[in-house]
């Protein structure tokens, strides 16, 4: 994946742990769920070698190398 696309990557990352971090003080159970599915999506990553927003991300800003 480019740089561009990891720190993009990252960036929202950081935004829906900040989100849910936010709902959770306010006393909102969405939050915990956020963090929940953000966790799986990282077990997920690590175990298979696949994140969906890997693929995703790579469409967007293109694959490393790429000129396009």
């Amino acid at each position: 994946m480019s740089k561009s696309a990891v720190r993009a990557q990252r960036f929202v990352m950081g935004t829906l742990l900040l989100i849910a971090i936010l709902l959770i003080n306010v006393g909102n159970d969405i939050g915990k769920y956020i963090i929940y599915f953000i966790i799986f999506m990282l077990y997920l990553s690590a175990l298979t070698g696949f994140c969906p927003s890997d693929a995703i991300f790579e469409k967007l800003f293109g694959k490393k190398g790429d000129n396009t």
